[in-house]
């Protein structure tokens, strides 16, 4: 078929005029063949390919929107890896804080332990020796 019947032919797929007619007749024509009626001719390829044009359509669309399919569920799935990813290190972070502040707290604890069991002479001893000096300061002020 040569460059301008594929052209016209595209363009009669594409630009339909109005036609009021029956549902069309097919018919095989011999080369140099005579048709009762008005007819516009395509060779064996050209008529396999309008019957099957619907099928070829329908299958490149399939395999398309599967692609397309396929390709925007990989890359959710990668989306969801990551996220689930930065979860992770986000959760061990946050245990790592969350044990170092119970360690701290913890020692913390343990400090003031052993801190009120001896603050409690401690703060006998150092109101003892303040008072005694202020007595004795006091007294050899007083004496002088």
């Amino acid at each position: 078929m040569s460059m301008l019947n594929k052209i016209l032919f595209l363009v009669c797929l594409i630009w339909p005029a109005n036609a009021f007619a029956s549902e069309g007749k097919f018919t095989l024509v011999p080369q140099g063949g005579v048709v009762p009626f008005e007819a516009t001719c395509f060779d064996t390829q050209a008529t396999a390919k309008l019957l099957t044009w619907k099928e070829y359509l329908e299958q490149e669309l399939n395999q398309k929107c599967l692609y397309e399919k396929r390709s925007m569920s990989l890359d959710y799935k990668l989306v969801i890896e990551n996220i689930e990813i930065t979860l992770d290190e986000t959760r061990a972070r946050t245990q790592i804080e969350i044990d170092t502040r119970d360690k701290e707290l913890e020692e913390l604890r343990n400090i003031i332990k052993k801190n009120k069991k001896l603050n409690i002479p401690a703060v006998i001893a150092t109101a003892a020796a303040v008072g005694f000096g202020v007595g004795f300061g006091t007294y050899h002020f007083a004496s002088k």
